[in-house]
């Protein structure tokens, strides 16, 4: 494999989603991306130029994440890193304030967005090995309080990785990794509205982690409860 393989990405139109792509592309990568904004997805192909892919789907669409894996390939050629970013969070509140239909996006797009994803790009890496990475939360390993549906989607994203681990062979490894300290993006302010900004921005973030994904995770064993570094800030 290329050391500049193609880089998939789910959520890159703000957040870290986007932070990782433009870091991937500026370290040579061809980066393929989605995201549900039309708006959005249009600024993120023009930052990123030629030599890129961008599309406007909703990863719970598992028929649009399955054309966007082909698209990828013949575009782009055989992903090695394939990352499932896009998230949902719902503002703090207590779970019986929390709507049924509210429930179920937070779970449909941190949960059922890591299958399709996995669903439709796992197989290229069963073919042509590499690595598999869902972003998960440490509110996935210690449970939150007034965030029950956020909790338990990445409970549950932690679970789905554990199991699909042991699913695949030694050329392919399967990670459910989380920032080792949050990082102040849209969804951090929609649930901790008084401290959000108190983190680090997505972008001073993804250096730190777009280098552990690239040369340190793909030396350790698959599996979840893996974290991003936090970064190394300048005094």
């Amino acid at each position: 494999m290329s050391s500049r393989y193609p880089v998939v990405i789910s959520g890159v139109t703000k957040g870290m989603g986007r932070a990782m792509a433009l870091r991937f592309a500026e370290l040579g990568h061809p980066v393929s991306g989605c995201g549900r904004s039309a708006d959005r997805v249009a600024q993120v192909r023009d930052v990123l130029g030629p030599g890129h892919l961008v599309e406007t789907l909703d990863v719970t669409d598992a028929g649009s994440v399955r054309r966007w894996a082909r698209a990828t390939v013949s575009e782009l050629g055989a992903p090695g890193l394939v990352i499932a970013n896009a998230g949902a969070v719902h503002a703090q509140r207590p779970v019986w304030e929390v709507e049924p239909a509210l429930f179920a996006e937070v779970m449909r797009v941190n949960v059922d967005g890591v299958h399709t994803m996995t669903h439709a790009f796992l197989p290229l890496l069963l073919t042509s090995g590499g690595m598999f990475v869902a972003v998960s939360s440490g509110w996935g390993r210690n449970p939150r309080h007034h965030l029950a549906a956020y909790t338990a989607a990445k409970f549950a994203v932690e679970g789905y990785v554990g199991a699909v681990a042991q699913e695949v062979p030694p050329h392919v490894k399967v990670f459910a990794i989380a920032p080792d300290s949050a990082v102040d993006t849209d969804m951090l302010a929609t649930c901790l509205p008084e401290e959000h900004h108190t983190y680090p921005g997505p972008d001073e973030w993804a250096r730190t982690a777009v280098d552990h994904l690239l040369h340190d995770l793909p030396h350790e064993p698959s599996g979840g409860g893996r974290s991003f570094p936090a970064p190394t800030r300048q005094i």
